[in-house]
This record gives structure tokens, C-alpha cells and sequence, in this order.
């Protein structure tokens, strides 16, 4: 698997300081909340693909592992096609859908793939450890917010996303060569791939907290040196400030 796991390259997203890249995503994020009409969807399109270019990833690894979101993108294009008003379609099975409905879905499902890429471009090219560190700097002006504490979360976050991911893929793999698949009643199947991987969760958070609490983990540790800024880190920022700025025009 390659979503959301941390692919070692020599790019300028690769190189690129933590502090700046985590802006870029929240300000790209933003950008997405803001889209509204085709063009605006098209030109978030265009830099989130020059992105994943520029960051020589993978390509059809990250495409495949899209699978563990389509349940997702399907239920809100569903449920938007379903909620949203208009003029129901002629001789539709179901009356509350209309063309509207099909647009607006079809475009909040475009905005969370995107939104979905945008992640995997940032845990791709970013390690953990700069991750942390960028998070803690973030929050390290804003009072009473345990910035170390935080940014230990949303590291361990990050490390545990990939490891469900894998142990579901390869239980996966394991029921469909003992012929799991061939059962007729659907819940039965879903009960022999949930409860294992419920309880290889549970395991491996233990394991994860054995191993902080062997190494005497403290929040009082010594802070890791960032990069320097570089001229290529202020261009790429201003691409994503001048990205908002033309969505909100």
C-alpha cells in the first residue's frame, strides 16, 4: 500500500519545510471548501495534480488504494443526489433525485477525492517525525493547548491509519483463500474480516503503548532543528495563497 504511507524521493515536496507544507495544506483545504462551480473544481484539479506529479509518487498504487474510500465518495454522492431539490428525473426509480441533485453530489464527491489526494501528497512526502515537529511549532503560540501532547496524537494517528489499512488488506487476502467469499449470508462475512481486525487494532495499540512506556516517553524532550526555508518552499506557498485568492474572486 501506498496511501498514507511516507515515500522516500529526492523532490522539492520532499525537501520542502514542514512548517510551510502543512500551511499549503490547510490553505489547498480551504481552497476545496470554497469551490463552488466547475472551474473553480478544475483549477484545485490542475495544482493538486501538479503536486502529485512534482512529488514523483506512485501513481496507480494510490489510485488502487482509493477502493478503501469508495464506500465513502459513494454514500455522500448518494446523499446529496437524494437531499438536494430540483426537478425529479423522468421515470427515475426513485422521485427525490434530480439533475441537481446528481451535480451537487457529483461535486462534493469530486471535492473530498481531491481532498483525499491532498492528504496522501502531504503523508507521502512528509516523515512523521517533521509532521510532528511542524504541528507542535503551529501550536506553540496559542495558550493552554499541550502542543506536544497534540502533535504525539496526530502522529500515532498517522502511524495507525496505514496499519489498519494493511491488516485489513491482507485479512483480506487470507478469507478470500479460505473461501470466505463463497458465503451467501452477508453479515457472516463481514463478522469474520471485523471482529479479527478489531482485536489486530487492539493488539498493536497495546504493543505501541508498551513500547512508549519501555522507552520512558516524556513530553519534556529535546526539540529537532527544522530547515531552513528555501526560495522553492516560498514559491510553492505562493501558489497556494494566489490558488485561494482566485477561487475567492
Amino acid at each position: 500500500m501506498m496511501l498514507f504511507h511516507y515515500v522516500h524521493k529526492n523532490t522539492p515536496l520532499h525537501t520542502m519545510d514542514g512548517r510551510i507544507k502543512v500551511l499549503c495544506l490547510v490553505l489547498l483545504s480551504l481552497t476545496a471548501s470554497l469551490a463552488t462551480d466547475v472551474s473553480d473544481y478544475l483549477l484545485l484539479s490542475a495544482v493538486i495534480l501538479t503536486a502529485l506529479f512534482v512529488s514523483r509518487l506512485p501513481l496507480i498504487p494510490l489510485l488502487r488504494d482509493m477502493k478503501f474510500f469508495l464506500f465513502l465518495i459513494l454514500f455522500v454522492f448518494v446523499m446529496n443526489a437524494i437531499g438536494t431539490g430540483g426537478e425529479p428525473i423522468p421515470d427515475f426509480p426513485i422521485r427525490s433525485v434530480s439533475v441537481a441533485g446528481i451535480l451537487t453530489g457529483a461535486m462534493f464527491a469530486w471535492r473530498l477525492i481531491l481532498i483525499i489526494i491532498l492528504c496522501a501528497i502531504m503523508t507521502g512526502t512528509t516523515s512523521l517525525l517533521v509532521l510532528k515537529k511542524a504541528i507542535e511549532w503551529g501550536l506553540r503560540p496559542i495558550p493552554f493547548i499541550p502542543e506536544t501532547r497534540v502533535g504525539t496524537m496526530v502522529n500515532l494517528t498517522f502511524v495507525l491509519i496505514p496499519v489498519v489499512l494493511d491488516q485489513y488488506t491482507e485479512m483480506s487476502v487470507a478469507q478470500k483463500a479460505r473461501c470466505v467469499d463463497s458465503r451467501k449470508n452477508p453479515v457472516k462475512r463481514v463478522m469474520f474480516i471485523t471482529l479479527p481486525l478489531l482485536s489486530n487494532i487492539f493488539r498493536k495499540t497495546d504493543e505501541l503503548i508498551f513500547a512508549m512506556e519501555a522507552r520512558c516517553y516524556s513530553e519534556e524532550r529535546t526539540k529537532a532543528v527544522f530547515m531552513k526555508v528555501c526560495p522553492m518552499d516560498w514559491l510553492i506557498l505562493l501558489i497556494c495563497v494566489l490558488t485561494i485568492i482566485l477561487m475567492i474572486v
